[in-house]
C-alpha cells in the first residue's frame, strides 16, 4: 500500500489573467439562482505525475483537476457579472518529476430554480478557447425541465448550443443563457 501523501496543489494568491463574465438569462420559465460559478484547471503536462506503484503497465496517475469558485453579482433578474482568472494555479514540481503546468480548461455556471439539491442543474460553460477568443455562447434549455425532472433528482442539463438542433416551431418551449467574456487589462 502506498502511504506517500498526495501533494497540496496550490492556487495563485495573485493571479493576473482576469476576465469579466457577463451572463444573461433569456425567457426563463421562473426565477433562477446561481449555485456554482467556477473555473476548472487541469494539469496539462502528464509526464510530471507519478507512476502508480501498483500499475505494472506504467500508466500515469489520474490528471489532477481543481475548481476555483468566483463570485457572480446580480445586476438584474436576468443579468449577472463577475471576474474570474485563467491563471489560477501555481505551476510547480509537485512530484519530483518536473514542472506540472496547469491550464484553465473551462469556466462554468450552474443555475437552479431555488437552489434546492433535487432541482435540475442548468449548466452553461465556455471552454478555454472560447474564453480567450472572447467568443460568447448561448445555451438553450427545455423549459419542461424547470424546476426539476420528475423522478430524477439533481438532473444535470447541459442544454443545447446549436439553435438549429431545436425542433422547428418549438422555440417558445426553450429558454437560454448567454455567456460573454472580455479580458481585463492588467
Amino acid at each position: 500500500m502506498d502511504t506517500k501523501q498526495r501533494p497540496h496543489y496550490k492556487e495563485k494568491p495573485n493571479p493576473v489573467r482576469a476576465y469579466r463574465l457577463r451572463m444573461h438569462i433569456h425567457d426563463a420559465p421562473g426565477p433562477l439562482k446561481v449555485t456554482v460559478s467556477a473555473t476548472q484547471h487541469d494539469v496539462v503536462t502528464p509526464a510530471c505525475l507519478p507512476v502508480p506503484n501498483d500499475n505494472p503497465g506504467g500508466h500515469l496517475s489520474p490528471v489532477p483537476t481543481n475548481d476555483i469558485p468566483f463570485q457572480l453579482e446580480r445586476v438584474s433578474d436576468t443579468e449577472y457579472t463577475g471576474i474570474f482568472h485563467a491563471d489560477g494555479m501555481i505551476d510547480e514540481d509537485y512530484h519530483g518529476r518536473g514542472i506540472c503546468r496547469w491550464e484553465m480548461i473551462q469556466m462554468q455556471v450552474q443555475l437552479r430554480a431555488t437552489g434546492a439539491d433535487k432541482e435540475t442543474r442548468f449548466i452553461a460553460s465556455l471552454d478555454r478557447e472560447q474564453v480567450e477568443r472572447e467568443a460568447g455562447k448561448r445555451t438553450y434549455f427545455w423549459k419542461a425541465r424547470y424546476p426539476r425532472v420528475d423522478d430524477i433528482d439533481d438532473f444535470p442539463d447541459l442544454g443545447e448550443s446549436d439553435v438549429n438542433a431545436i425542433p422547428e416551431g418549438s422555440g417558445a418551449e426553450f429558454f437560454s443563457v448567454s455567456l460573454e467574456t472580455e479580458e481585463l487589462s492588467e
